[in-house]
């Protein structure tokens, strides 16, 4: 039973990442180049699950991270935020339509980046 939380927190921290994107990013080759302005609340949910979950996942491995680990997860974290500010922007309902394909190649570009970062997060504890 105990680990129930932490597979949980780790399938709510990829899931809604991949939601959250691929409902931003993959919208523009689907025709759909905006986040509905009605999914605004829907998109400040899944930053909050996501900040929860990576916070109970940043506190599972705190006392045991190697060397580097700590500024990586800082630049990952740095490059999320970046990402949420994107997504959070292509809500929004009186942009240019230049401006929202910016913002979905910067929040791919961006994610792209989240997901290499956390891939040598994974590598430098040896997972």
């Amino acid at each position: 039973m105990e680990i129930f939380l932490p597979l949980l927190m780790r399938w709510v921290h990829i899931f809604t990442g991949i939601a959250m994107v691929g409902g931003a990013v993959g919208g523009a080759y689907l025709g759909q180049p905006v986040v509905a302005p009605i999914a605004r609340n829907a998109v400040f949910s899944g930053i909050v699950a996501i900040f929860v979950s990576g916070f109970y996942n940043l506190m599972q491995l705190m006392g045991s991270a190697p060397k580097g680990w700590h500024m990586w997860f800082g630049i990952k974290f740095l490059l999320a935020l970046h990402v949420f500010a994107m997504i959070f922007l292509l809500t929004k309902i009186d942009a240019a339509p230049e401006k929202r394909k910016r913002w979905q190649v910067s929040a791919l570009i961006g994610t792209a980046a989240v997901v290499a970062a956390g891939a040598y997060l994974r590598y430098l504890r040896g997972a």
